[in-house]
């Protein structure tokens, strides 16, 4: 059996969530607080015969749609009706030798297991596996499920002795190699999952007359206690374990949070590891925080998300039509799609060096509010690409906001003004980031911290103001430089040159036309850029930039990035990336005013 759709209403915080035609992998993710929990309970509950959502629930064996199971090939449940053929199918869910066919699996996301307690090994007890196995076998919590398991195998492994024994008796015709091809140990293949989910190691045997810990070799030979593995790899060991003890097949799992305590490696490792159960009969649920999992996963249609605005309307969204909608933000988020479905809010940090100083602006994000999420979308070269942007941000769907953040520089005071109209696009007061990490102060206390102040005792408040000083005044050129560059490129392009009514207009009439846009834009550059404007504009701006040395307000409209790192090669003698965190770590401590502006930036968020 699996799922085809769901209809979920008026089950806080969600007001309704409705999905169908649902294939045999889904992903559900939102941001804390969108409900994903709350959705899951409501799935388990409507399946385990308690329906409080509407459900259509199809056969995927020919044996389910029987009269007496399903009736049919599909079977729709009512919230609050109960549904008697789902109740009498589930009760009909029993199965011997380790088989569990047509149910439900619950993978829970508390999975911690502090202590097991081992069972003296009954050695008359049987096969575990030859006993029935109810329908609700993994209804139970994953942690009681481990605790059983590491009892489950030492029992199975003692009984694997006495029938190798029985059956040497019954017929001592047969060789040892016969009868123990007939009875297999039953750890090889959980050695098998082993070795594949950890490369370089491997399960060692069990003793089942002192039941103890499983114990692991590495690739050195070395032998090791389970609990030496990282939490990760516990994680995923436990997980597949516990899943390999039945076959299961045609049955849903439900995963909650499959990436906790798990590299992202580890946790698509886990994911595919799952999906090929049971010959792929199975259909799988993974609610998720993971923006990579989501990312990796959304191609295939049915990653989906909560809009955690509950305004009447369904807040269940497909990933891939958020992308085909807004396909000019898409390249901007790249490798960080998931975002779109975890995060409330997402912040472009544009700029010449956006990836270093994502994290820069993560930090400060998180003081304000930790829903926001940073997205570094490189160098915006004009006011044009970034207005194109900007309305697909005003555009935004969904529930999730979308800002931008972005350098002064190349900009003009209107320009910043007409950019900030509708709060989604915001500007630094100053040059660039950089230029807020320049303050004396803070620089002497990450010289303490990164113990400079020791290896150069110069390197105090003093120092660091009076070398800042030196540099801002050799500064001035490459300012300038980079001053008029920016100005240039920004403010200078020739426009494209517009022609109405194209499609009625020949050839002739169009090459017309083009031929004089692309003219009258020439001359309008010639016209601003003449002798004379040049050498005024020239001077002026060196004039500017003098002043602002003399009366101190050059940390607003120097050049940050190029004194910051210069500031730190000549007076902190230390790695600019590892000032500049330390810097954000004790401005945000001890010195929030001296980054104001930024907080302000994301409060106004």
């Amino acid at each position: 059996m699996r799922i085809k759709s769901i209809d979920l209403t008026d089950y806080p915080p969600i007001g309704k969530f409705k999905i169908e035609n649902l294939g045999s992998t889904i992903i559900i993710a939102g941001a804390n607080g969108s409900g994903k929990t709350r959705l899951k309970q409501a799935i388990v509950q409507t399946i385990q015969g308690k329906p409080v959502m509407d459900m259509t629930i199809e056969a995927t064996r020919p044996d389910e749609e029987e009269e007496k199971y399903f009736g049919s090939h599909e079977i729709s449940v009512t919230k609050g009706v109960n549904n008697n053929k789902l109740k009498n199918y589930f009760r009909s869910r029993s199965f011997g030798r380790g088989r569990y066919v047509g149910s439900l699996v619950q993978i829970d996301s508390n999975r911690s297991v502090e202590k097991v307690n081992y069972s003296a090994v009954n050695w008359l007890g049987g096969d575990p596996d030859d006993q029935d196995t109810a329908s609700n076998f993994y209804f139970s919590a994953f942690r009681a499920r481990w605790q059983d398991f590491v009892n489950y195998i030492h029992q199975k492994t003692a009984a694997r002795g006495k029938k190798i024994s029985d059956a040497v008796i019954s017929d001592p015709s047969k060789s040892g190699e016969e009868v123990i091809a007939l009875h297999p140990n039953p750890l090889d293949k959980y050695k098998k999952i082993f070795r594949e989910a950890l490369p370089g190691k491997e399960l060692l045997d069990i003793d089942p007359k002192s039941p103890r810990d499983f114990r692991y070799s590495d690739s050195s030979g070395q032998e090791l206690n389970f609990q030496t593995l990282s939490s990760g790899e516990k994680e995923i060991i436990k997980v597949l374990f516990d899943v390999a003890r039945k076959d299961i097949r045609h049955s849903i799992v439900i995963v909650d949070e499959p990436e906790l305590h798990l590299h992202p490696t580890l946790t698509f490792q886990l994911v595919e590891s799952l999906k090929n159960l049971g010959d792929q009969t199975n259909q799988f649920i993974f609610l998720t925080h993971s923006s990579d999992l989501i990312t990796t996963y959304f191609s295939t249609g049915d990653v989906y998300f909560i809009d955690s605005e509950n305004d009447g309307t369904n807040q269940a969204h497909r990933l891939l039509d958020l992308v085909e909608q807004h396909h000019e933000i898409v390249p901007l988020i790249g490798q960080n799609i998931g975002l779109f479905a975890v995060g409330k809010k997402i912040v472009f940090v544009e700029g010449e060096h956006s990836s270093i100083d994502r994290l820069a602006y993560q930090k400060i994000a998180q003081k304000v509010d930790s829903e926001i999420r940073v997205v570094p979308a490189g160098s915006v070269l004009n006011v044009f690409a970034l207005s194109q942007i900007e309305r697909q941000i005003r555009t935004a769907i969904y529930g999730i906001e979308l800002y931008m953040i972005r350098d002064r520089d190349g900009l003009s005071d209107n320009q910043v003004s007409k950019l900030e109209e509708n709060g989604r696009i915001h500007c630094l007061k100053r040059r660039h980031i950089e230029n807020y990490f320049l303050d004396p102060e803070v620089l002497a206390a990450v010289a303490q911290r990164l113990y400079i102040d020791k290896r150069h005792p110069d390197v105090n408040r003093d120092g660091i103001n009076q070398c800042i000083q030196e540099i801002v005044r050799e500064s001035i050129g490459y300012t300038l430089y980079k001053t008029v560059c920016e100005n240039l490129s920004m403010n200078y392009s020739i426009q494209t040159p517009k022609i109405s009514d194209l499609h009625k207009k020949s050839l002739d009439d169009i090459r017309t036309e083009l031929h004089k846009g692309v003219l009258n834009g020439v001359r309008g550059v010639a016209d601003s850029l003449d002798d004379a404007s040049v050498s005024s504009w020239l001077e002026t701006e060196a004039m500017n930039l003098q002043r602002m040395v003399d009366d101190g307000t050059w940390v607003k409209g120097f050049h940050g990035k190029y004194i910051f790192n210069r500031v730190c090669s000549k007076v902190m003698r230390e790695d600019a990336i590892r000032v500049r965190h330390a810097y954000v770590d004790i401005a945000l401590e001890q010195y929030p005013n001296k980054i104001s502006d930024i907080l302000d930036i994301y409060n106004q968020m």
